[in-house]
Formats: structure tokens, C-alpha cells, sequence
């Protein structure tokens, strides 16, 4: 028995175009909660791109710990769908499984989230599943190389377990991508296609070849009409956001004068940046949930201990969110940022990220001790390379 965590599912943004017409197909859900209190009266369904249900949002009567629910699939591959006691398609409160021909049985024991399924529509979850069995090994392999004599005496044994931890979160999406990519005939291929691009972890390339691989049956019906029209969607918001990344970047150029800001440190303690001045200090914007800021964090922590005693410094401005206060305060220990880190916890809305125009991160700022910028997006070696222009006169 295990949790599904299906957060590259869960994220995504349903859409509500519906395209042209499709085979349809029966499924059925048998659910059963067990060792659940209190037990929900209903229980929820809900495809995560609409249209692909026959009837979206249906609901179940819970009797005695069972569920049923009997319908449509109106594409001719497997899809996700949420099940959850919310009517409002809180997967949070639930599972997601994809959801295939046939009938899929569905048990919870313990919190509804943690499933297993079986039966002759769960083909699509249990080959899906792969990907979640390959985490757990890797996890499993990390704490197993923690435990040993050579990590605690070996620093680059101790980089390498960082950087795979730190892409521990992410293992799934680039897994589903080499799976889809060497079995676009799977019939969780077309869905998984639609997740990946959604999250806008993998690139144009990527994209195309995932697209180019449907099934041409796959190619003509809803969802990969759906695929279509969520990639030519997502290549108009990157347009816009060049454009306005390229006007963001005059905000602060070098040679001009860092803004000032203040926010709460770790303690709740406020901070300035002007506090900072006569020393060269590097305004590193970053956030927990960031994979590329959590893999730069090494490098950032390389510089920082060769050169905080020759008057640098770092300032860490977290993007991080409230309700993700405790995911910040667990990176920073996690990855050993042992200088100053400050937030005012708003997410994408941080007071300074705003003053220094950032739209993505990682993004840095190096400072020298007279306020002004002098370097911009300095990351791995040509950090270190800056740093040592600067010290190693």
C-alpha cells in the first residue's frame, strides 16, 4: 500500500475548451475506505482536463465503506482523475489515478490517499506506477548512503547527496518524460504528454517530440486537441514574458544603485540591505520549492565560504509562500545556508522581487560595498569567477 503523490497532476490548470467527437468508452470505479474516521457521505469525481468525463464532477453515496461510480470516458486513453470527499475537486483531500476501460478497484486504508488499485481498468495506473517505485529506490539508496562512515567524512560524497535530494522532488517528471518518450503507445502516454507540458518543466524540444509521438488516433481526438492548444497557450505566455522580462531586467542594471528593502529574517527580525553596506554582498533571490535554486545552493554556499572572510557576504530573499514557511526554514538547513536569509512570505508577490523586476528565479544581484550593482545572474563558476576578479587582486 502506498501514497500517491501525483503533484505534477494536481497543479495543473484544467481547461474547458472541448474539441469534436470521440470513441467512448464504459469504466467503473469500485471504491472501499477502510480504518477511516469520520467516514464521508459522498465521494467526488472529476477529470483534471474537462471534457474527458462524460459527466464531470459526478458524486457517490459512501454505504458501509463502499463507492461506486459507472461512466463515460469520452477519449480513447487513459486519463487522471481526482476522488475526493470535496466536491470542489480537492485532490489534496483525496487520490489521483488514472482512470482506464474497465473496471478499477480502488482501496483506502488508513487516509483515503493511500491506495491500491487492481482490476482490469488499472493497467495504465499500475505501468504508471513504475515511476514512483524508481523515487522510492532512489530515496531509499540516499538514506542508505547517509548512514555510511565514508559520507560523514567525504565532502563531495556529501555535495552528490545533496544534488540528488534536491532533485528527489523533481525525479518524476523527468522519469515520466523518458517513459512516455520510449512508450508513446501506453495508453497513460497521451495523458502524461498533457501533464508534462502543463508544468513547463521540459522544453520546446521536449514538447514537440512528446507531441510528434501520440498515437494518430490519439492526435484527433479531445485530449490531443487539448495537448495542441495547451502548448500554442503556454508558447504565447512565454512571449509575453520575455518581453516583459527583457523590460524588467532595465530595473536594476549594473552600475546602478541596489534599492534598498527590508524584510523579516528566520527569527522574525527585520533586516535591510542597507545594513549590508562595505561589504560585497550577493541578493540571492530563491524559494524551496525552486529545483534550479536548490541545485545553484552548493555553488552559492562554495563562494560564500571562500570569501565571507574577505568581506562578502549573501543575502538570501525567499519566494517562498506563509504556508510554506516550515519548507523554507527546512531547505535552509538542509542545504547549509548559513548566512541571511529574509522574506515577507508572499510568494511571486515579494516586495523586493518587485522592486528588482524578477520574474524567475534563481536570480542574483552582487552588490559592492558602495550599494551599486556590479554583476547580474551570476551563477556556478562564473560566480566564483567574479568573486575572485574582485579578492584575488
Amino acid at each position: 500500500m502506498k501514497t500517491r503523490n501525483y503533484s505534477m497532476f494536481t497543479g495543473i490548470l484544467c481547461l474547458v475548451s472541448v474539441y469534436g467527437s470521440a470513441q467512448t468508452m464504459p469504466f467503473k470505479i469500485n471504491g472501499r475506505l477502510e480504518n477511516i474516521s469520520p467516514v464521508p457521505a459522498k465521494m467526488y469525481i472529476s477529470s483534471l482536463v474537462k471534457g474527458l468525463l462524460k459527466n464531470e464532477a459526478d458524486s457517490a453515496v459512501v454505504k458501509d465503506g463502499a463507492y461506486s461510480f459507472t461512466g463515460i470516458l469520452n477519449v480513447d486513453e487513459a486519463v487522471v482523475v481526482t476522488v475526493s470527499p470535496d466536491n470542489k475537486g480537492g485532490a489534496a483531500k483525496g487520490y489521483t489515478v488514472y482512470l482506464d476501460k474497465g473496471e478499477l478497484n480502488v482501496v483506502s486504508k488508513g487516509t483515503i490517499s493511500s491506495i491500491t488499485v487492481s482490476g482490469t481498468g488499472a493497467l495504465a495506473e499500475l505501468e504508471h506506477e513504475l515511476i514512483l517505485q524508481d523515487m522510492d529506490k532512489e530515496k531509499k539508496e540516499l538514506q542508505r548512503i547517509v548512514k555510511t562512515d565514508e559520507y560523514k567524512t567525504n565532502p563531495q560524497i556529501q555535495a552528490d547527496v545533496l544534488k540528488r535530494s534536491q532533485l528527489l522532488p523533481f525525479k518524476g517528471f523527468f522519469d515520466s518524460y523518458k517513459l512516455v518518450k520510449n512508450n508513446p503507445e501506453k495508453r497513460y502516454s497521451p495523458f502524461t504528454t498533457y501533464a508534462l507540458i502543463a508544468s513547463g518543466l521540459i522544453s520546446k524540444a521536449q514538447q514537440d517530440t512528446l507531441i510528434e509521438l501520440l498515437p494518430a488516433h490519439v492526435k484527433v481526438d479531445r485530449l490531443g486537441k487539448e495537448i495542441v492548444h495547451l502548448q500554442v497557450a503556454k508558447d504565447s505566455l512565454l512571449a509575453i514574458a520575455k518581453v516583459k522580462n527583457a523590460e524588467q531586467a532595465q530595473m536594476v542594471a549594473v552600475g546602478s544603485k541596489a534599492p534598498d528593502f527590508t524584510q523579516y529574517d528566520v527569527n522574525n527580525t527585520p533586516v535591510a540591505l542597507s545594513s549590508f553596506r562595505g561589504k560585497y554582498v550577493l541578493v540571492d533571490f530563491w524559494a524551496s520549492w525552486c529545483m534550479p535554486c536548490r541545485a545553484e545552493n552548493p555553488n552559492v554556499v562554495k563562494a560564500y565560504n571562500n570569501y565571507k572572510d574577505r568581506g562578502f557576504t549573501v543575502l538570501g530573499v525567499s519566494l517562498d509562500s506563509q504556508s510554506a514557511r516550515s519548507a523554507w526554514l527546512k531547505a535552509i538547513a538542509s542545504d547549509r545556508l548559513t548566512w541571511t536569509q529574509v522574506s515577507d512570505l508572499k510568494g511571486w508577490k515579494n516586495e523586493a522581487a518587485a522592486m528588482y523586476g524578477v520574474s524567475s528565479i534563481p536570480q542574483n544581484f552582487l552588490i559592492d560595498p558602495n550599494g551599486v550593482v556590479i554583476g547580474k545572474n551570476l551563477r556556478g563558476e562564473e560566480l566564483n569567477s567574479k568573486l575572485a576578479s574582485i579578492f584575488n587582486k
